[in-house]
């Protein structure tokens, strides 16, 4: 969310994590993942990686900012939860279009991200009306209500006119968030970096439940010895990708995040949680979908587009975790010790197996890329612990 002023409501004491009302709110992007994705399996081309991309993010930043704003003001606060409640449906209504929402259905997407932005725009005009030294207004009309005017305006007109008030929406936001006239640093100052952690966390959660359930449900149609092997080996990816992020990205991303925060280092904060998150989740989801491709033809070559997906997405995850690293601090040599030999292993490795090999090999070798990647992380992880020699992150 846009920047507020330095006179935010403190943190609730009684909930320092998240809270039951703050997970029912997440429940809903299991819907638009899944749906989303859906339409990366099989053999997936260009625009439907860029369709992908396209859809999910503006439903990425809609959570991303209603996260920043409950862990501002609290989910406890009665007036926050009917926001919140509020906006669930137009999330729905954003997952229920997806399949077709760059075609016959992108006026109802259109209608469900102009509703999500009215509502943060409710939360947001009703703190700044409320403090002795409020919010300029303007930040809120242009976060919120003028991107949310030209989403719905969007609905009512021809294909190019509409995508290009999308452009400008988004941008809009992007832009804005950059700016911060006049505001210092309050509200990266009056985040509470263990919720916020947390949260994020959770989101991934949801990713890693969508792959484990497109494995199982390709396994459950192809039940075959084949199809259970390659089942197998792509849940070892799965594992391996969330004992990298949970045992180690989230402690790292605390310890930065506290640093970043005491440092006042905005850019990093807001970089770390708003942008290369997305980058992250997008890799997990198009792993995900080659995955379940290869569990439902195990005995042969992945076509071409489930290929870029299980590359690419391993790709997008280690480059999301490589730049949120140095965000936090990391040396660039650092970084590199263990995101150089991502780069190899899988360039060397995994795209010519996944050209050469049968689907079920061609998982055997994630697996194992994943592995030996672990290994890697984990003695980076040792190696910073031992030297407490960092950057500002800034």
């Amino acid at each position: 969310m846009s920047d507020a002023s330095t006179h935010l409501p403190a943190p609730e004491a009684d909930e320092p994590r998240a809270g039951w009302f703050e997970l029912f709110f997440d429940l809903v992007f299991v819907v638009t993942v899944s749906v989303l994705a859906h339409g990366l399996h099989g053999d997936p081309g260009p625009g439907d990686f860029a369709e992908f991309l396209l859809l999910f993010f503006p439903a990425w930043w809609a959570w991303a900012n209603l996260t920043v704003t409950v862990n501002l003001f609290g989910s406890g606060r009665p007036r926050v939860q009917a926001m919140l409640l509020a906006a669930m449906p137009a999330l729905g209504l954003m997952a229920a279009a997806s399949p077709e929402g760059l075609h016959e259905r992108a006026w109802a997407y259109a209608l469900g991200a102009a509703w999500v932005r009215l509502v943060l725009f409710l939360i947001w005009w009703g703190h700044a009306r409320a403090t002795d030294n409020p919010l300029p207004l303007w930040r809120p009309v242009l976060y919120c209500l003028v991107p949310a005017t030209l989403w719905a305006v969007s609905a009512a007109l021809p294909s190019t006119a509409r995508f290009v008030l999308w452009g400008v929406a988004i941008v809009l936001e992007v832009v804005l968030l950059a700016v911060r006239t006049g505001l210092g640093t309050g509200p990266y100052d009056r985040l509470s970096v263990e919720l916020l952690v947390e949260r994020i966390g959770l989101f991934v959660v949801i990713v890693l439940g969508e792959s484990v359930f497109t494995v199982v449900v390709a396994l459950e149609e192809h039940f075959v010895p084949a199809a259970g092997l390659t089942a197998l080996l792509a849940f070892v990816v799965v594992a391996e990708l969330a004992m990298i992020f949970f045992t180690w990205g989230t402690e790292n991303a605390a310890q930065g995040l506290t640093r970043a925060q005491s440092g006042h280092a905005t850019r990093a904060m807001r970089d770390t949680v708003m942008y290369l998150p997305f980058v992250l989740v997008s890799g997990i989801t198009v792993i995900a979908a080659a995955l379940g491709t290869a569990v439902d033809e195990p005995d042969h070559v992945l076509p071409a587009g489930a290929r870029w997906a299980l590359c690419g997405g391993v790709l997008a995850f280690y480059t999301a975790n490589a730049a949120i690293s140095m965000r936090y601090g990391d040396g660039v040599r650092r970084v590199l010790a263990w995101y150089l030999p991502c780069l190899v292993l899988t360039g060397g490795l995994l795209l010519p197996a996944s050209v050469l090999l049968p689907a079920w090999a061609a998982v055997a070798c994630a697996a194992a890329l994943v592995f030996l990647l672990a290994k890697l992380s984990r003695h980076h992880i040792r190696a910073r612990r031992g030297d407490g020699s960092r950057g500002d992150g800034s």
